[in-house]
């Protein structure tokens, strides 16, 4: 069994190493007696066959640059231009320094401002639940609690959220703001594998090219030995096989060129991912301030609030607001087998609802059959008469089933939250 979030870890698979060049041997073979000039061109040929096997380029460095280029598309595609923060900090010779990307050995830093120059409050009153209900006109309870769920844009991905409060305070996982932890080092550990793996190829290709030089090299001396030859048969013969040799020679030296050229242009490319891979993580440990996106695609800023420590929690607020927002139900109102619906915005696509039962629970958690797809983290898992239980947060995923959802029960939220969010109603 594995435990994930926001989608399976991928893993970097082996590729059998693929020759582009095979050993180069020739001999002439003849009866009777050698003339003198047979004798060279033989010595000739031996040279030839010095050192023409080797590791080629292989298709593991290939198969993994394509295979860390899709992990990135899928982990850290924002989907979207997210804002970042200009960050504040003095150097060690007290200088005072302005950047974007909070460097990591930085601990003390102050968030002044966004790329835009705007204040991390939103400016002006709104009733989002007035606009909300007023535009979609809600039919029934899901419906209802579908006006306060959100989509949250990160700088590593995207995630979902809900409204807990008329005063715009948000709900959502931690992970969602920070990345998961574990996911974060298996991919750290599959990026340092295809690193040594690209090593060795890399060391792979400058082998085949010394070789491919030794090679040319050979082939010069043979030409220059025949030039000199008197006999006309003997270098009639040895112009076939210097041709012979050349043509394959120049086959090999071509094959080189395009699968390094290849290796070249992918290597490039996963390089680039992995430094964006980089910076994105460092800015997702240091951003407070997130872009929350309501039912109706509208875009508002909301500033962290608190994070937790000991649970997969996060709080956050849009100030200036009255929101639209799901009551929490009773603990004790949770009963085996009833009926319950996840919310949230599964792979991208927001305001989205699945169903199931609720087939166990404990003081933490509460695990459902309902469908909860990556994306869908932090968003609420609410009962028929739309009352939330419970924060959506990670997914059991088996090898003869399709898996097993768990939310963080809401009491949870309301007790590590209390000072912002007072005791659960």
């Amino acid at each position: 069994m594995n435990l994930c979030r926001r989608g399976d870890p991928i893993y970097g698979g082996e590729a059998s190493k693929e020759k582009i060049y095979d050993i180069i041997r020739w001999a002439g073979k003849g009866k009777g007696p050698r003339r003198y000039e047979e004798c060279a061109v033989k010595r000739e040929e031996i040279v030839l066959n010095r050192g023409c096997s080797s590791p080629s380029i292989s298709g593991k460095a290939l198969l993994s640059v394509n295979t860390v280029l899709a992990l990135f598309l899928i982990l850290v595609s924002g989907g979207g231009k997210v804002d970042a923060d200009i960050y504040q900090y003095k150097d060690q010779k007290g200088n005072w320094v302005l950047t974007d990307s909070p460097p990591g050995h930085v601990d003390k830093m102050q968030i002044i401002k966004d790329r835009d120059g705007r204040s991390s409050r939103s400016s002006g009153f709104r009733d989002i639940e007035r606009d909300l209900t007023g535009k979609y006109r809600p039919k029934n309870e899901i419906e209802i609690a579908s006006l306060s769920t959100v989509t949250v844009k990160t700088s590593i991905g995207m995630g979902s959220g809900f409204f807990i409060n008329e005063n715009g305070y948000i709900l959502t996982n931690k992970h969602v703001l920070r990345g998961d932890e574990t996911q974060l080092r298996e991919t750290e550990k599959f990026i340092a594998q295809t690193d040594a793996r690209i090593e060795d190829d890399e060391a792979a290709i400058t082998n085949a090219e010394n070789q491919l030089r030794r090679m040319r090299s050979d082939l010069d001396a043979y030409k220059a030995s025949i030039d000199r030859m008197t006999n006309p048969n003997a270098r009639t013969i040895a112009l076939q096989r210097y041709k012979s040799q050349s043509a394959q020679y120049d086959f090999y030296e071509a094959q080189l060129g395009k699968q390094k050229s290849e290796f070249e242009e992918k290597l490039s490319k996963y390089r680039q991912q992995k430094g964006e891979f980089a910076r994105k993580t460092r800015m997702a440990r240091h951003d407070s301030r997130f872009v929350v996106i309501l039912k109706d695609k509208t875009e508002l800023e909301a500033d962290l609030v608190s994070i937790s420590n000991d649970h997969d929690l996060a709080l956050l607020k849009i100030d200036g607001c009255k929101s639209p927002y799901i009551a929490s139900g009773a603990q004790k109102e949770i009963i085996q087998g009833m009926r319950v619906f996840a919310i949230g915005s599964p792979l991208g696509v927001g305001d989205s609802v699945c169903s199931g039962v609720i087939s166990g629970y404990d003081h933490e958690y509460i695990r459902t059959d309902a469908r909860i797809y990556p994306g869908n983290s932090g968003g609420p898992l609410i009962t028929a008469d739309g009352k939330v239980i419970g924060i959506n947060t990670l997914k059991l995923i088996t090898q003869k089933f399709e898996g097993m959802g768990f939310a963080i029960s809401v009491r949870r939220a309301f007790q590590e939250f209390n000072p912002y969010l007072g005791a659960n109603p």
